[in-house]
């Protein structure tokens, strides 16, 4: 409980109960309930007064502060919910709950069960036997570390009989127990394992040892025995343990309980623990009986494989050779020849012969399945039956991967396939899978297949208006700087013609010489005329580059660009786009906003854009469920001028645009995990000001504070963070040592419920339009998403029909507590439509 208490961010009921420790607490009890599955178990409290100890020791434990108010409140909820589970309690007058845990181990020892003490109490380490293992709570209550007698000795230098010795010479600051002073833990082991036991030490001391620690051992004899005394568990205490009430039954009865101290995240981690629980323990490695592999080297050998399987899925795995497997054991090896010279099928050969496969009732299990159908389009194999991909399946589980290696053959993709979805559904994310990522990656293949229209004649029109504005900066930057010919894009020349030229103030220096990034150059920007100068030559030159130059090369013979929808490659769920990037093309800018000009439906053809208006606010609204912003959404309010207005206390008229510019800079940061300094830079306030105003707006939304706090506690509590539709992302970072790497992690436990949300209803929404178009027969096709906007390509007449899909489809893919808003516009070209 103390460890939850001080590990844990200040929780609260909504009726002002602290909450922390015992979430903290009852997480862990789960957690372990659910790995350990143990047959027998109860927890040992510590009762308040003094202990037999305090007899021999008036100032044991003196010292300590006395337990926070917020903490002692919460012991009596944590045993009110374990009566509720039906956990045995162990307290005894006089008594710790060390000496409870010593006196189980004892009792279980002489019966042959096998005791794990869970305990952040050093001290326990003496009761470590082969039979009792202790799980040591190192830092927070996520952090644990098993103990056998090898760990004790290898992290102790002791046995664990010896750890009282130990305490008898060193003492301990945390019990007040003195040991003998002087002696610090490195002597105190190099006599115990020359020694072996504390009274053999200091009956030695007078011959064998010299100098200070000589004396300071025949000094400090009574102390260093009485020390032992006080570290010494007592494995007698007088109990007697109901085996049969300890036994591990329901624990179910705690889930009201646990509703009542809005725990709710915690209720089906409880209930999955019951007979019959919706949730199992980690699957069970996957082993399937294995045929004999068959080669395959003809259409006929094919046919007759394929035709001799029994009903069910196939597995196809396409490397140098295709090879195919079923769940039933059958397999096959279809060598394909890599050139003229080699051996093997010929691919498209080969496909043909599956067609019965590829567009059959089976369903296929595959890995990359998107990719897989882009191979097999420039075949000209259609392929209907992928039911399940392995890739996306790992992708789910373990989101934060940079890669995912595809299994070695279809043996192995069926093997991981069969794991992978048994751990899914154990993870709560097979509707997820089912229901969202597999009926997406459908929709993005349809998406790449269309490609987006590009008139490379704009494109060509605005590089050569870049290339005069280039040409013309180049020469005001030569002339302001009095330096000609350097290269403006080599940090090095421009970083020498700067700080060494013009003497200006360098920032921090790299190995290849002075920092030229951005922050280094606005904060130069009135210092010297260049300096904007420069700054623009190089938004222009990237532009140029990367969305001109870039682009032109990328346009196919069809006109279009065909970008590569990457589902797997952000921890949140965002899809992202690469060969090109269209995701990334600059919309802040007058400059950025200008190459949309050159993306164009086809000719005849318009662009009809809807975008999500607010989309993470509105959701911070749900989630948090904070009843003043929930009221500003429902009441078509702006809510940044709501915001202003609340955290400024004046009427929503008065409200001056430099108001709602800070709320809008707040409202959009706080789900980033905005900090004083973040805000300050934004908004260009001293930090004392943006700190104020960003207490202000909590003040102001107290669900949003609570719901931060909350997501961050359960981050730690759990080690991931979820979205409303059970996709998780981890949170390794919240256990590292280094605070700036803690600091991501918590931003990252508060931004994943919002943004992690948002990409799941995005998805759902595409995938939605994309069936709901083909059902109503309409040529229209969805043809791009950039983050919270979709685009589709329509001919006029369908305009009406198409806006109407998107505006339903998007709207409809979630049901919030505030209205969920799609704007929708058309264009001839992208800028137009926006």
């Amino acid at each position: 409980m103390h460890r939850a208490f001080h590990a844990l961010p200040p929780l609260t009921t909504s009726a002002g109960l602290h909450t922390h420790a015992v979430m903290g607490f009852a997480s862990m009890l789960l957690k372990l309930l659910a790995q350990v599955r143990p047959s027998y178990l109860a927890v040992a409290f510590d009762m308040h007064g003094p202990t037999f100890r305090h007899a021999d020791f008036a100032e044991y434990k003196a010292g300590r502060k006395p337990t926070p108010e917020e903490l002692r409140e919460q012991f009596p909820m944590l045993r009110r919910l374990l009566d509720a589970m039906g956990v045995v309690q162990l307290e005894l007058p006089s008594f710790e709950a060390d000496d409870m845990l010593g006196t189980v181990s004892r009792l279980c020892e002489a019966r042959g069960v096998r005791a794990l003490l869970v305990t952040g109490d050093r001290d326990a380490m003496q009761l470590v036997s082969e039979q009792t293992h202790v799980l040591y709570t190192k830092r927070g209550i996520t952090d644990t570390v098993e103990f056998d007698p090898e760990t004790v000795l290898a992290t102790f230098g002791v046995t664990p009989a010896q750890i009282p010795d130990l305490k008898g010479l060193m003492g301990d600051a945390s019990d007040n127990i003195p040991g003998v002073p002087g002696v610090g833990e490195k002597t105190a082991v190099k006599l115990l394992s020359q020694y072996g036991t504390v009274e053999r030490a200091l009956d030695a001391a007078p011959a064998d040892l010299k100098g200070k620690l000589r004396e300071r051992m025949i000094d400090g004899r009574e102390s260093a025995l009485m020390s032992k005394k006080l570290a010494t568990i007592d494995r007698d205490a007088p109990i007697e343990l109901d085996w049969e009430a300890c036994r591990v039954r329901d624990l179910s009865g705690g889930a009201p309980v646990l509703e009542e101290y809005e725990m709710k995240s915690l209720i089906p981690r409880l209930l999955a623990l019951a007979p019959g629980g919706a949730t199992a323990p980690a699957p069970a490695p996957v082993a399937v009986a294995w045929q004999e592999e068959r080669t395959l080297t003809a259409p006929d050998d094919i046919h007759v494989f394929i035709d001799a399987l029994p009903d069910g899925p196939v597995a196809l795995s396409l490397g140098q050779d295709l090879t195919l497997a079923c769940p039933t054991g059958e397999r096959a090896r279809i060598p394909l020849a890599q050139d003229l010279l080699s051996n093997g099928l010929d691919a498209r050969e080969a496909m043909r012969a599956l067609a019965p496969l590829l567009t059959g009732e089976r369903p296929l299990w595959v890995h990359g399945a998107k990719r897989l159908l882009t191979q097999l389009f420039e075949w000209e194999a259609p392929c209907t039956a992928v039911g399940a991909d392995t890739l996306l399946e790992a992708y789910l589980l373990d989101p934060l991967q940079k890669a995912y290696e595809a299994p070695a053959d279809a043996c192995a993709l069926c093997e991981a396939h069969l794991r992978q979805t048994a751990q899914l559904e154990a993870d709560g994310m097979a509707a997820l899978y089912h229901d969202i990522e597999m009926p997406l990656m459908h929709t993005l293949f349809s998406m790449e297949r269309e490609g987006f229209p590009v008139a490379r004649e704009e494109l060509l029109r605005l590089g050569e208006g870049y290339a005069r504005e280039l040409e013309q900066l180049r020469g005001e930057i030569y002339a302001l700087t009095g330096v000609e010919g350097f290269n403006i894009a080599s940090p090095k020349q421009l970083g020498e013609v700067l700080f060494e030229r013009l003497g200006l103030p360098a920032g921090r220096k790299t190995k290849s010489g002075y920092s030229t990034d951005a922050e280094t150059l606005e904060a130069l920007a009135d210092r010297h005329p260049a300096i904007p100068k420069i700054l623009a030559y190089r938004q222009l030159s990237k532009l140029n580059g990367t969305y001109v130059e870039g682009m032109v090369k990328l346009i196919g013979r069809d006109g279009r660009i065909h970008t590569w929808f990457d589902q797997t490659a952000t921890g949140t769920g965002r899809i992202s786009s690469t060969e090109p990037n269209l995701q990334n093309i600059p919309v802040r800018t007058a400059l950025g906003r200008e190459i949309r000009r050159a993306f164009t439906a086809r000719e005849g053809w318009l662009l009809c854009d809807a975008d999500y208006s607010q989309i993470e606010l509105r959701l911070l609204a749900h989630l948090s469920d904070d009843a003043g912003m929930i009221e500003a959404f429902r009441a078509g309010q702006d809510i940044h001028a709501r915001t202003a207005a609340e955290v400024y206390g004046v009427p929503l008229a008065q409200v001056t645009p430099a108001m709602r510019s800070a709320a809008k800079a707040v409202n959009f940061g706080i789900v980033y995990g905005i900090s004083d300094f973040g805000l300050a830079r934004n908004v260009g306030v001293s930090r004392r000001e943006a700190a104020a105003f960003i207490e202000r707006y909590f003040s102001r939304y107290p669900g949003v504070r609570r719901f931060m706090d909350d997501a961050v506690a359960r981050g730690k509590l759990l080690g991931y963070s979820t979205t409303m539709f059970g996709r998780r992302r981890p949170l390794p970072e919240l256990s590292s040592s280094n605070y700036n790497t803690r600091s991501f992690g918590e931003r990252a436990a508060m931004n994943t419920p919002v943004q992690g949300t948002a990409a799941d209803i995005i998805k759902l929404a595409m995938v939605r339009v994309h069936e709901r178009l083909k059902e109503l027969n309409l040529r229209a096709r969805l043809i791009l998403q950039v983050h919270d906007e979709l685009i589709v390509e329509t001919p006029p007449e369908e305009l009406d029909a198409v806006a109407q899909v998107l505006k339903t489809c998007m709207e409809d893919a979630a049901q919030l507590s505030v209205p969920l808003v799609a704007d929708v516009h058309a264009g001839r070209t992208w800028f137009d439509a926006k």
